[in-house]
């Protein structure tokens, strides 16, 4: 298997721009992938699970909300969008290690995975991880990283983050 990876640096001035950059991540994601959101609360991951949900065309996206006490939630769709909160990782990670990995692979879905830096040692083989962070002007900066070989159309979205 190829460790080459491909990485990405993208500017979102609001959170329209959070929300359209979650669909477009959304309309490109397989059964089988996840997307590990990374950001301090406030940083835009609800927002962008949000725009994933639009993006894989799921039921009622709108409906998506910060699933921090409910561990999982499952939108369904054409994709389903598995929605996991490892806010507190000590629960999420007991659900996981549960039988809860085994959930998430049998759905055929993508998982959608806030604060997984608390769990990066469960992230599936082909996650795709985002950090959000405030860029000190008004907007945020979504830095983008995965492997090559399951997410090289990274490359040729969004616009590159602003220089100024």
């Amino acid at each position: 298997m190829s460790t080459e990876r491909i990485e990405r640096e993208l500017y979102l001035p609001d959170a329209a721009a959070t929300a359209a950059l979650g669909a477009t991540l959304g309309a490109h994601l397989r059964a089988g992938q996840a997307l590990a959101l990374i950001g301090e609360l406030g940083a835009g991951k609800t927002c962008l699970a949000r725009g994933v949900a639009h993006g894989l065309g799921v039921d009622a996206p709108e409906e998506v909300a910060s699933p921090t006490y409910l561990l999982v939630v499952e939108h369904e769709g054409p994709v389903p969008m598995l929605h996991v909160d490892a806010y507190l990782p000590d629960k999420t990670r007991a659900f996981l290690l549960d039988g809860g990995l085994g959930y998430l692979d049998e759905c055929g879905g993508v998982a959608v995975i806030e604060w997984a830096d608390r769990l990066v040692d469960l992230w599936p083989a082909e996650t795709l991880e985002v950090r959000l962070a405030d860029d000190g002007r008004g907007g945020r900066v979504a830095r983008l990283a995965g492997p090559a070989g399951a997410f090289g159309w990274l490359a040729a979205i969004g616009a590159p983050a602003r220089g100024d």
